[in-house]
């Protein structure tokens, strides 16, 4: 639709809103709000700072006054406080496949408390598992023979470093044909050579610093820093100016994520599909039965469900001998090793997120890389304490599972019960918690705290929106957090026996928590980039925005549309530099979180 016939589109709403007043008109209003009054006939006092809301629609609302859109100031506002944010969106992990790239920057950038959380579950993952093997090195290098049992040092470091590399990617220890207990204690060169390669592997595809990353995110600093330091210098004040700074500091939460000690710093792969590839494309392992090479099994990059082994029976002797048929007859009957399809409602994924490659969807791995972790290190753990009883280095699989505490072919669960959940668990997942709302709100908080309080203060379009943003993108991670639990629930039921079914609603409930937590995300992420566009181009220039029609009733709401940038100085007072100080010290704060949980060598 076009204008109406009494629409005057004008470059500057203000000047033309206030060009219609004088001493005669009614509707003036002080600092304060309250009515103000000044000698008919004179000029604007200075007094009078602007007029109520009432009056501001009937002479100066969208019928009678319009702000033509400046593409060049427009473009340039854009450039200066929008277009550096959005340039470091690139940056943000997302090393997953196809369209599910674009999903972890919209979900990122639509909740960032689920980045943050994901980000701090892979921090708190990497520090405990690099402590607990720490632990088992100094116990072998204590308590051991380094001429027969020195090889487990270097295998120690090796797995340690292996097991933090993999958190984005789904993972399930196998002990279902007797690899996993092989893999960890027989000193072969072949499994030798399988945690030098795979160990290489990751570590070349390790994601690091680039000079285009750099670049990137100094341009967002200094874009930041110039644009307080120049707004501040020369327009102090300025409810246009303070309100794009406000928008601004909404986006600092991405220094933290994207450089200090986020993604880079904690790990992550560089592209999808290459933890796969490090443990599964070497073909290193003797095979059973045939002379031939196969690939290690028993570090899955997967956490699919599978059968359940028949349990055994008889004398040890039979036992080994049982399982050794087991595995040939696993080899030449593909039923045996073929994992069970996974579960769907209405054709949607119950199991969700977990099984997505990618960091963001770490929050979904917390319960499944614990149970990979405990067993792994339980493994070694196990073995350690025989080797200082002296025990013999395994030279069979069935030695290597006796010494690892396990079975010749067991089922080890990838999704454990509440109760086989450990504290330390629970706890990683209340401290990330903890730090993403702090990084969320932190940031959100001091945008809304400059918006809020730049004149007239009172929540408004854009302190609104800022609000919106951080609700949404709060309540976004709560959805998903509630449907990674409710999947979880639902496959820890599976796998105890995948051919009995599962309460139907338990996934219904993960499915649709996750979709509307998803959805609400990708919609969060359009709508703080379409407000902070429409508020650059100046959509917000209106009385309805002007005088926070969002909290400020018709006869309390005011626009402050007499006073220019310099006169509006004094009444911005210290909200600018409080704003800028409280984003900066929530990043500097959070990133001194994470360095603090980074392992010590």
């Amino acid at each position: 639709m076009g204008n109406s016939l009494g629409t005057t589109l004008v470059p500057d709403w203000q000047t033309a809103c206030a060009a219609k007043f004088n001493c005669s008109s009614s509707g003036l209003v002080d600092l304060s709000g309250n009515s103000a009054t000044c000698p008919a006939g004179a000029n604007i006092t200075s007094d009078v700072w602007g007029i109520t809301a009432q009056v501001c629609y009937e002479t100066c609302g969208n019928n009678v006054i319009k702000q033509s859109v400046d593409f060049t100031t427009s473009a340039v506002i854009m450039t200066t406080w929008l277009l550096p944010w959005l340039a470091l969106i690139a940056q943000l992990p997302f090393e997953a496949k196809g369209w599910m790239n674009l999903l972890s920057g919209c979900l990122a950038v639509g909740s960032p408390v689920l980045a943050t959380y994901s980000l701090a579950l892979t921090a708190f993952n990497r520090w405990f598992t690099f402590r607990k093997f720490r632990h088992l090195k100094e116990r072998a290098l204590k308590n051991t023979r380094q001429d027969t049992y020195g090889y487990i040092q270097d295998r120690l470091d090796q797995a340690a470093f292996i097991l933090v590399e993999v958190q984005q990617c789904p993972m399930r220890a196998n002990q279902r044909d007797g690899e996993l207990a092989s893999l960890l204690i027989i000193n072969d060169r072949d499994r030798k050579n399988f945690w030098k390669i795979a160990h290489k592997d990751l570590k070349n595809t390790r994601r690091g610093f680039t000079y285009s990353f750099l670049a990137q995110v100094l341009m967002a600093a200094l874009a930041y820093l110039f644009s307080f330091i120049g707004a501040v210098h020369d327009s102090l004040g300025s409810p246009e100016v303070g309100n794009q700074f406000a928008s601004s500091t909404l986006w600092t939460w991405m220094f933290p994520v994207v450089y200090g000690y986020g993604y880079v710093q904690v790990g992550s792969q560089d592209k999808a599909g290459c933890i796969k590839e490090a443990l599964t494309d070497n073909k290193v392992i003797p095979a059973r039965d045939r002379d031939d090479f196969v690939h290690q099994t028993g570090l899955c990059p997967d956490a699919d469900l599978y059968l359940r082994l028949p349990k055994p029976q008889g004398s040890t002797s039979q036992l080994s001998a049982d399982s050794a048929q087991l595995a040939v007859e696993k080899d030449h009957n593909p039923s045996h090793s073929q994992p069970v399809p996974a579960p769907t409602w209405w054709g949607f994924d119950i199991r969700g997120d977990e099984r997505r490659e990618g960091p963001i969807f770490n929050y979904a791995r917390i319960f499944t890389w614990s149970a990979f972790t405990k067993h792994v290190h339980s493994g070694f753990d196990s073995a350690l304490s025989k080797f200082q009883r002296n025990a013999p280095i395994p030279l069979t699989p069935e030695e290597a599972a006796a010494i690892c505490d396990l079975a010749p072919q067991q089922d080890l669960v990838a999704f454990e019960g509440r109760k086989d959940i450990s504290a330390t668990t629970i706890h990683h997942m209340l401290g990330a918690a903890f730090i993403g709302l702090f990084l969320q709100w932190g940031t959100a908080g001091a945008a809304i705290f400059v918006a809020y309080l730049t004149t007239p203060v009172g929540l408004g379009c854009r302190s609104g929106s800022y609000l919106l943003y951080s609700v949404a993108a709060t309540v976004s991670w709560i959805l998903l957090v509630l449907a990674h639990l409710a999947s979880h629930t639902y496959m820890h039921r599976l796998e105890q026996d995948p051919s009995k079914p599962v309460s139907f609603t338990l996934g219904a409930f993960a499915v649709l928590l996750r979709l509307s937590g998803k959805g609400l995300a990708i919609c969060n992420a359009g709508w703080i980039i379409a407000s902070t566009v429409l508020e650059d181009i100046g959509a917000f220039q209106n009385c309805w925005c002007q005088t926070n029609g969002l909290s400020m009733e018709m006869h309390v709401g005011w626009a402050p549309v007499f006073k220019t940038d310099a006169e509006l100085r004094d009444s911005a007072g210290g909200v600018w530099i409080g704003g800028f100080v409280w984003s900066i010290s929530v990043c500097v704060v959070t990133i001194g979180f994470f360095a603090y949980h980074q392992p010590r060598s």
